[in-house]
């Protein structure tokens, strides 16, 4: 019997910001609430599960217009229960938070929303990353 494979190709038209801060998930949250004059909601933890029993927890904060969205998520697993190694994308385990950008290209400018998340005092480092050199690429994918 003949088998065949389905391959899809997978479009990942969004930017990816990196973020170090110290603060809680919900002030960073506000912060960008006030920087960027929009209003981040706090949306269901988003739950992936993986082949080897590890589930992650991810929290996820949400701005959503009709042709764009802001998402604000942490990189560190929130489930009490999970390995300390239970990151959404463990080759970028230093950064505490990452920002997803979709559908904002003629608003913001990625080095403009660089320099905006900059200016945030409480935000120590902030870098953008290309979407085809992650790894685990397909974690971003809900």
């Amino acid at each position: 019997m003949k088998k065949r494979k389905l391959e899809a190709e997978i479009n990942y038209d969004f930017s990816l910001f990196g973020i170090i801060s110290p603060l809680k998930e919900y002030k960073l949250a506000w912060s960008l609430n006030s920087k960027l004059d929009m209003h981040l909601d706090k949306e269901k933890d988003i739950e992936i599960e993986f082949l080897k029993n590890q589930n992650l927890l991810i929290s996820n904060f949400l701005y959503q217009t009709e042709h764009s969205s802001i998402r604000l998520l942490k990189n560190k697993s929130v489930d009490q229960f999970a390995d300390n190694s239970a990151f959404l994308l463990p080759e970028l385990h230093r950064f505490d938070y990452f920002i997803i950008i979709q559908g904002f290209d003629g608003v913001y400018s990625s080095q403009g929303i660089k320099e905006i998340l900059s200016s945030i005092p409480q935000i120590q480092f902030v870098q953008s990353f290309p979407i085809d050199s992650l790894k685990s690429k397909e974690n971003l994918i809900f």
